[in-house]
């Protein structure tokens, strides 16, 4: 055999890394409750160590501007090799060599709110070892938190809206961000069904609660002004739902600007 042959042989079988990541959520979590996620990137090359391996995690994010910030209360995160470190909403954990059929994990534990949209996770593995084939580099995953049923009234019952307003807002927690921007107001759940605002005599409206969900709105003879529906979050001594209000506009549509409320017994 030439040289020539040799030498495409040899290249034809060169030993190439091979990164892939996965998620694994929890297996169960509450609302407000931390739980570990875990993101592992293997090398699943039976001939080659990867080295300079960075995994980037994307955590889930606030529709908050022109800041946004992490969606969740963020606790600790650990990585089986290597360092990690954070800047806004993005994790980047240096591993340094995955070494072939080997794994490296890392661990962020996050308490997820309640979100009219979904709580969103990602993340990607580089290397700077040359041939590693990309296609199985990125993973993604949904946060799902469990809620909770709060009892529903069985008397005329005062609760305490807590609410900020904006565009794009999704969550309370959103909120909470920015305490100076939560207004309160009350509102009369009814026994029967009805909702009354104290102090407010033009507004009528009801209530409504179905497993853990809360709906209700605030209407005046010129229709409907707003309208909420949100998940149980808390139980105990403070049961509440959080969720987001929304604006008809009169013509069929909702007004661009919405309000993500607290709702507490």
């Amino acid at each position: 055999m030439s040289l020539a042959l040799i030498l495409a042989a040899s290249s034809a079988f060169a030993a190439n890394p091979d990164l892939t990541t996965t998620i694994t959520p929890p297996s169960s979590y509450a609302v407000d409750t931390s739980a570990a996620w875990t993101f592992t990137v293997s090398n699943i090359s039976n001939n080659r160590d990867a080295a300079g391996v960075k995994l980037f995690i994307q955590l889930p994010a606030t529709n908050t501007s022109p800041t946004v910030y992490v969606m969740g209360a963020l606790g600790t995160t650990g990585v089986t090799a290597g360092t990690c470190s954070r800047s806004g909403t993005l994790i980047t954990c240096n591993v340094g060599t995955v070494k072939k059929t080997k794994s490296v994990t890392a661990t962020v534990n996050i308490a997820l709110p309640q979100s009219a949209g979904t709580i969103d996770f990602s993340t990607t593995a580089t290397t700077t070892t040359s041939g590693d084939p990309t296609g199985n580099n990125t993973d993604s995953d949904i946060g799902a938190p469990s809620y909770v049923t709060v009892a529903a009234p069985t008397v005329d019952t005062d609760v305490d809206n807590s609410h900020c307003t904006g565009t794009g807002l999704e969550a309370y927690y959103e909120c909470t961000l920015f305490p100076s921007s939560i207004s309160t107001h009350v509102a009369t759940f009814e026994a029967d069904g009805d909702v009354t605002i104290p102090g407010y005599p033009d507004y009528f409206g009801a209530w409504t609660v179905t497993g853990n969900v809360l709906e209700f709105y605030y209407a005046t003879t010129a229709g409907v002004e707003v309208e909420f529906v949100g998940n149980g979050v808390d139980s105990g001594t403070e049961n509440c739902w959080e969720g987001l209000s929304e604006f008809p506009d009169g013509m069929g549509g909702y007004s661009a600007y919405v309000a993500p409320y607290r709702v507490c017994l």
